[in-house]
C-alpha cells in the first residue's frame, strides 16, 4: 500500500489551524499580487433564464488570446496588449455577442455575456462546446450528458439519467430490474454521486428501477469513468455529478409530465430583487400516483370498506430545490435541497363481534380485534449551501457546508385486543402489541474550501481541503407490552448492530498545465486519512493530451483511489432494495484501486467524437460477502462493527478492458454507438479467479435521436450483450443426518434436500437483446409554451431475456418416480409500451 506516515496531520487541530488557513493565505495572496494589467474576466449567460454557459469560446479578435467558459460560466484572458480591443463570445446554437472595451488606462475590466438563443450554420466565429471541451479537457473517460440526451433515450415508463448512462460504453447492467451501474468493473457502492456536490448515498426508487433524480430539474450529467482528477475523492469506481437548473433569473415558468405511473412539476423564476441582491430558484417534484387510483377505484366501488382491503401499498416521491443569491458581481451564494423518500405501508384489520366468532357456552360475547401493520420506508435527504467569491480576476474561491443523510427502516406492528363477557357477568378483557423495527442510518456532513487560481493563460491551479463527518447506525429494536384485566407487563429488547462515527479528510492540489501548445497535463496529488487508521493515504493523479493535429489527440491517465466503505449486500444478489453502508474497520486496510487509461480522440469538422480507450484497473483489499450469508448478532456479543462485519472475506480483483465511442451532439440526428470488450474477475481464498455477476464480454449500444420535423421527433436505442455469468446447479445432496432429516420432514415437509452449486460463476446467461424506440410530437402552446406527447415501446421485439434461473424438484405422483431437477427462467421487461404528455409553460 502506498502511505506515508505524518504524525503530525493527523491531529485534527493542526489540520484546521495551520494546513487550510496557510493554503488559503497563499493562494489569496498570489491572486492579489497577480492581478496585472491587461486582463479581463466575466461570466457568460443565456438570455432567456440567466443559466450559465459552460465552454463558450470567448476571443479577443485579431489575437490568439482566448478562453474558455469553465462549469460556472466564468472565463479569464490574461496578458492582453493595452489597447481598444474588440471581444467575441460564441457557441452553437447561440447568436454571438461583441463587446468593444479599452484597456489602455485599466488593468481589468470586467465583461459578461448575454447570449441569445438561434440557429446559426456557416459562421466562422461559431464553435460547439463539444469541440471546446475537447481543446481545453484534459480528463480521459468523461462525457457530459445534456438534458435532451438524457430525455431522448426509450426508457423505462420515463427518461431516467442512470438508463441513459447503462447504454455508454464502459458500463454494465445486470437486469431490467435494476438502473445501478456498474462501471469498468466497478461495482455500485464503488461510484461517487454527487448532486449539486452532495454526495448520494442510495440513489434508487423501487428497488433500483429508477433513480432518485427528477430529469426535468437536471441541467447538465457529467460522468467520468475512471482516472478522475485529484479533487473527486472517497471512491475508487466512476464519477456521477448531477448539476441541478439554476432556475429561470428571467421570468417565472415551469413544466408538467404525466405518465403511466408519475406525475412531475416543475416551477422557476426570479427571487424578488431587493436594492443590489438579485437571483433565480428552482423547484421541482415528481410522484407515484397508482396508490391513489387503486383507492380512488376501491372507494367507489366499495371494496375499500370489506374486510382485507389494503390497496396498492407502494409509492415513491422526491422533491429538488435549488435557490442562487447574487450578493453584486463577486458574491453568489446557493442552496440546495432534495428529499426523496420510497413507501411500502400496508395495514390489515379485523373486528368481529358475536355471532362472528364462535362463542363457548358459558360466554355471553366476545368482542375481537385484530390489525397488524407493515411500514417499510428508505430514502435520502441532502442539503447545502455553497459560496462562490470572485476574490480577483484570477482566483475564485469556494466554500461548501453539506450534509447528506440515507434512513432505511422496517416498522411491524400487531395488536390484538379481546373482550369476553360471560353469562355470570364476569367481564375478561386483554391486550397484546408487538412492535419489532430495523433501523439503518447513514449520515454524512461535510465541510469542503476550493481554489481556483489561474497565474497566467497556461495553468489552471485547483487546490482544496474537505472533511466528512460520517454516522453509521444498524441495529433492530423489539417490544411487547401484554395488559390483561388490568395487569400490564412490558419488555424492550435492543440489539445493536453498529453505531460508528468515522471521520475523513483529504486535501489535493492539482494544475491543468499547457506546456506546448499542442500538449496538455494535468497533474494532482490528494492526501487523505481516516479517523481508524494511523496513516494519511497518497492518492497521485496524472492525465496528459497530446494534439497530433488541432483534430486528434492522444490521451493517458493513471492514478490511485482509496475507499473507506463499503456495502454489506452479498455479491451475488440479482436483485436489491437498498444498499447498507459499513465504514472499513480499523483492523482491515482500506480498499484501493489503480487506473491506467490510454486512448485516442478525433474530432470531424461536424462535430462528431470519435473515441477509443484502453484501461486496467487493479483492486485491493475488497471484502466480499458469502453468497446465502446476512448479518447476524451473536447473543452474547458486544454491539460492534467486527460482529456486523463477521462473515466478510478478503478479496482482490482486476478488469481490463477496450472501449469504442462515436458521439453526435448536434445536428439533426443525434446519439452515439457505443462498443464495449471487458474482462472482470474476482479473486477469494474459497473460489480463485472467477467472473463476479456483473461481468459481460461484449457490449453494444446505439442510441439515435432524430429530428424528423419541427413537430416530430423519433429516438431509438438497440443493445446487445454477451449474457452475465451465474452458477449453475450440477446436483441436490441432503445435508443433515438421519435423524435431522426426519425431523425436519416432519417441521418442515421436506427431508432436508439441498441443492448442490457448480462452479462459481462457471456458466452465463443467453445473450441479452433489446430494441426500444420512442415518438414525440411538439405542439406550440401560447406565445412561449408547449405541449409534447411521447408514445415509447420498450423491447419491441418482445425478446425473452432471462433475469433468473427457477429449479423446481418434479415428482410424477403416478409413476411414482422422481423427474429430478427442472429449470425454469424468469424474464426481464417484455414488449412495453408506454404513453406521456410533457408540457412547458
Amino acid at each position: 500500500m502506498l502511505a506515508i506516515k505524518l504524525d503530525t496531520l493527523t491531529n485534527k487541530d493542526f489540520f484546521l489551524h495551520k494546513i487550510l488557513p496557510s493554503l488559503l493565505c497563499i493562494l489569496i495572496g498570489a491572486g492579489v499580487l497577480h492581478a496585472q494589467a491587461g486582463t479581463i474576466s466575466g461570466f457568460v449567460r443565456d438570455s432567456t433564464n440567466h443559466e450559465s454557459l459552460s465552454f463558450v469560446n470567448v476571443f479577443v479578435k485579431g489575437t490568439e488570446r482566448g478562453a474558455a467558459t469553465n462549469r460556472d460560466g466564468y472565463f479569464v484572458i490574461t496578458s492582453l496588449p493595452r489597447d481598444t480591443l474588440e471581444v467575441i463570445a460564441s457557441i452553437i446554437g447561440y447568436a454571438p455577442a461583441s463587446r468593444r472595451i479599452d484597456l489602455r488606462e485599466q488593468d481589468h475590466i470586467r465583461l459578461d455575456f448575454q447570449l441569445a438563443p438561434t440557429v446559426l450554420a456557416g459562421e466562422e466565429v461559431t464553435i460547439t462546446a463539444q469541440r471546446q471541451r475537447f481543446r481545453q479537457s484534459v480528463e480521459v473517460s468523461t462525457v457530459t450528458l445534456d438534458t435532451r440526451e438524457i430525455k431522448v433515450a426509450p426508457a423505462f415508463v420515463e427518461a431516467d439519467v442512470f438508463r441513459t448512462l447503462q447504454l455508454l460504453p464502459g458500463v454494465q447492467s445486470i437486469s431490467d430490474y435494476s438502473s445501478a451501474l456498474y462501471v469498468r468493473g466497478s461495482t455500485p457502492d464503488q461510484n461517487l454521486i454527487l448532486l449539486d456536490g452532495i454526495p448520494v448515498y442510495n440513489p434508487f426508487h423501487l428497488g433500483g428501477v429508477f433513480s432518485t433524480f427528477n430529469t426535468e430539474a437536471i441541467k447538465e450529467a457529467e460522468f467520468i469513468a475512471g482516472g478522475f482528477s485529484a479533487r473527486y475523492g472517497g471512491r475508487m469506481g466512476s464519477v456521477l455529478e448531477i448539476i441541478n437548473r439554476d432556475g429561470n433569473a428571467r421570468e417565472l415558468s415551469g413544466q408538467a409530465n404525466i405518465s403511466l405511473i408519475s406525475s412531475k412539476l416543475l416551477a422557476e423564476g426570479p427571487l424578488p430583487q431587493l436594492g443590489a441582491l438579485k437571483g433565480s430558484f428552482m423547484l421541482a417534484g415528481r410522484r407515484t400516483y397508482f396508490d391513489q387510483i387503486v383507492d380512488a377505484v376501491a372507494y367507489a366501488t366499495g371494496h375499500a370498506k370489506k374486510r382485507g382491503y389494503v390497496g396498492f401499498p407502494y409509492y415513491f416521491y422526491d422533491l429538488q430545490a435549488k435557490a442562487n443569491l447574487d450578493l453584486g458581481d463577486r458574491h453568489r451564494v446557493t442552496v440546495s435541497l432534495f428529499k426523496g423518500r420510497d413507501v411500502l405501508k400496508a395495514v390489515d384489520k379485523y373486528d368481529s363481534e358475536t355471532p362472528d366468532r364462535y362463542l363457548e357456552e358459558d360466554i355471553a360475547s366476545d368482542v375481537y380485534k385484530h390489525r397488524f401493520a407493515f411500514d417499510w420506508s428508505w430514502g435520502n435527504t441532502t442539503r447545502s449551501i455553497a459560496w462562490r467569491w470572485v476574490v480577483s480576476p484570477r482566483l475564485v474561491s469556494k466554500v461548501y457546508l453539506a450534509g447528506s443523510r440515507f434512513r432505511y427502516g422496517i416498522l411491524t406492528t400487531d395488536y390484538s385486543y379481546d373482550k369476553i363477557i360471560y353469562d355470570d357477568g364476569v367481564v375478561s378483557e386483554s391486550s397484546r402489541e408487538n412492535r419489532f423495527e430495523i433501523f439503518d442510518l447513514v449520515g454524512d456532513q461535510t465541510g469542503r474550501v476550493e481554489l481556483t487560481y489561474l497565474p497566467n493563460s497556461r495553468h489552471t491551479i485547483l487546490a482544496g481541503a474537505t472533511r466528512k463527518w460520517l454516522h453509521f447506525n444498524l441495529g433492530w429494536t423489539f417490544a411487547w407490552r401484554w395488559t390483561e384485566n388490568g395487569r400490564t407487563e412490558s419488555r424492550k429488547d435492543t440489539s445493536l448492530w453498529m453505531d460508528y462515527r468515522p471521520v475523513e479528510q483529504a486535501i489535493y492540489l492539482e494544475d491543468k498545465w499547457q506546456v506546448a501548445p499542442r500538449l496538455l497535463v494535468k497533474a494532482g496529488l490528494r492526501t487523505s486519512s481516516y479517523s481508524l487508521h494511523d496513516d494519511w493515504d497518497l492518492e497521485p493523479r496524472l492525465g496528459a493530451k497530446l494534439f497530433l493535429r488541432s483534430d486528434l489527440a492522444l490521451t493517458a491517465s493513471a492514478g490511485r483511489y482509496y475507499q473507506y466503505l463499503t456495502t454489506a449486500n452479498p455479491g451475488d444478489e440479482n436483485f436489491r432494495v437498498i444498499d447498507l453502508w459499513l465504514p472499513t474497520p480499523s483492523d482491515r486496510s482500506a480498499p484501493l484501486s489503480d487506473h491506467f487509461i490510454t486512448g485516442v480522440e478525433y474530432l470531424t469538422s461536424d462535430d462528431l467524437l470519435l473515441k477509443v480507450e484502453a484501461y486496467v484497473k487493479s483492486f485491493t483489499n475488497l471484502v466480499y460477502l458469502e453468497q446465502g450469508y446476512y448479518f447476524f448478532m451473536e447473543p452474547d456479543a458486544e454491539p460492534g462493527m467486527e460482529v456486523a462485519l463477521s462473515e466478510f472475506h478478503p478479496a482482490r480483483a482486476a478488469a481490463y478492458g477496450l472501449e469504442f465511442l462515436a458521439k453526435k451532439s448536434s445536428g439533426k440526428i443525434r446519439g452515439w454507438i457505443g462498443y464495449t470488450y471487458a474482462q472482470t474477475r474476482w479473486r477469494t481464498a474459497e473460489h480463485g479467479w472467477y467472473a463476479p455477476k456483473y461481468d459481460r464480454t461484449h457490449t453494444l449500444n446505439l442510441v439515435a435521436d432524430w429530428q424528423l420535423s419541427e413537430k416530430w421527433h423519433f429516438s431509438t436505442a438497440c443493445s446487445y450483450a454477451t449474457g452475465n455469468p451465474y452458477t449453475p446447479i450440477l446436483a441436490r445432496y441432503i445435508p443433515f443426518e438421519e435423524y435431522y432429516g426426519r425431523y425436519w420432514e416432519e417441521h418442515f415437509g421436506t427431508s432436508g434436500e439441498w441443492f448442490l452449486l457448480g462452479g462459481k460463476n462457471s456458466a452465463r446467461y443467453p445473450s441479452y437483446q433489446r430494441w426500444d424506440v420512442s415518438f414525440v410530437k411538439r405542439r406550440p402552446m401560447g406565445k412561449t409554451g408547449s405541449k409534447e406527447v411521447y408514445f415509447q415501446i420498450l423491447n419491441v421485439l418482445n425478446h425473452m431475456n432471462v433475469f433468473q434461473y427457477f429449479y423446481t424438484e418434479k415428482y410424477d405422483p403416478k409413476a411414482n418416480e422422481d423427474l429430478g431437477i427442472q429449470r425454469s427462467a424468469i424474464p426481464m421487461f417484455p414488449i412495453f409500451p408506454t404513453i406521456g404528455v410533457r408540457y412547458e409553460f
